[in-house]
């Protein structure tokens, strides 16, 4: 294993404690250190409990490409090959719960969000592993486009904690070994997650990657729209990729990827109101959207419950659902028939 070493004073180094000393790793890819990696186990702990005061929008619901912002992150994790995910909830953790139902993770709700940090909310959910893990990813939940080959890289160190760094910056997820665990809930300074491994220097091992992502978060709108050019970018590798849109019409369009996407997230948060957050769409023309679409249709999509004690809410009809489905089965084949005819076509030095 090479380990070379060096000093930074950037921002986020500064952020995370200034001069510190990274040590850059090339990770064992012996047959004997994959093998090594292969047997060992994973956990991860997301926090996703906060205001998303910054964001004006129910972040963990924000969406980037066809996938939430926590689906994302979730979905990532589970390609880098860990098993076991607990996502700590706070705000609004009936939407998000209903909206993970069937992403396979244990949700654990910090009651007190409203006035505790993200590093309680950590703590709690590293209270809350039940596996026989050998290391933990801790992750907030807005950072979605982590590859999972960084992950992956990530896992194949022998640090003590590891963090990704992109030109400089230190990044998330953050991966610490279980007999270090006990030490971060100790931990009682100042700092948050930051001064937990701060006291902790001497285990630290930070590895330089080929990843933007490990960096970018979605704090707020435009942090938002630059991670969606990011994922377009990164999909693409670069090239020339088909950027396939599907519409379905009568008169006009009724169905498109948008509007496909508005009918999935009314059906998860249950609210006109929340889905139009989620999508970064006024609620004006969330309404008119849907009034425009029912009306080419000629039959009702959403159905309303007035308020009351719950404040009320929305949900997709039979047929509402019936014709989701069947526009994500349809989008799906084509995209994969598309991509099969471009990479036949369409030859690589042209893609370039």
């Amino acid at each position: 294993m090479i380990v070379v070493r060096c000093k930074t004073t950037c921002k986020m180094a500064l952020l995370w404690g200034a001069n510190v000393a990274f040590r850059y790793v090339v990770p064992d890819i012996t047959v004997e250190g994959v093998v090594k990696r292969m047997k060992k186990r994973y956990a991860a702990v997301i926090a996703a409990a906060g205001l998303s005061s910054r964001m004006c929008e129910f972040k963990p619901m924000v969406c980037v490409g066809e996938r939430t912002m926590i689906e994302n992150v979730i979905e990532n994790l589970r390609q880098a090959g860990v098993e076991e995910i607990v996502v700590v909830t706070g705000y609004k953790s009936e939407i998000l719960a209903r909206h993970l139902s069937d992403a396979d993770v244990r949700l654990v709700k910090n009651e007190r969000f409203a006035e505790t940090k993200m590093f309680d909310s950590i703590l709690m959910g590293l209270r809350h592993l039940e596996s026989a893990y050998d290391a933990v990813y801790i992750t907030p939940g807005d950072i979605p486009l982590v590859q999972p080959e960084t992950i992956r890289l990530m896992s194949g160190l022998e640090g003590g904690i590891v963090r990704p760094i992109w030109q400089g910056e230190v990044g998330h997820p953050v991966l610490v070994r279980r007999d270090l665990v006990p030490r971060l809930l100790e931990y009682s300074g100042t700092g948050g997650l930051r001064g937990a491994i701060d006291s902790l220097q001497a285990y630290v091992t930070d590895i330089a990657v080929e990843d933007m992502g490990v960096t970018m978060d979605g704090d707020t709108p435009e942090d938002v729209r630059a991670l969606r050019k990011r994922q377009v970018e990164t999909r693409s590798g670069g090239g020339l990729w088909p950027d396939i849109q599907i519409r379905v019409s009568r008169s006009e369009a009724v169905l498109s990827p948008e509007t496909a996407q508005f009918l999935e997230m009314i059906d998860h948060t249950g609210s006109i109101q929340n889905a139009c957050g989620c999508m970064h769409m006024s609620y004006s023309r969330g309404w008119r959207t849907l009034n425009h679409m029912e009306q080419e249709l000629g039959y009702p999509l959403v159905e309303r419950f007035p308020g009351g004690s719950s404040g009320g809410g929305s949900a997709l009809t039979r047929e509402g659902r019936q014709l989701l489905h069947a526009y994500q089965q349809y989008q799906e084949s084509l995209r994969r028939v598309a991509e099969d005819l471009f990479r036949e076509l369409f030859p690589a030095d042209l893609c370039r």
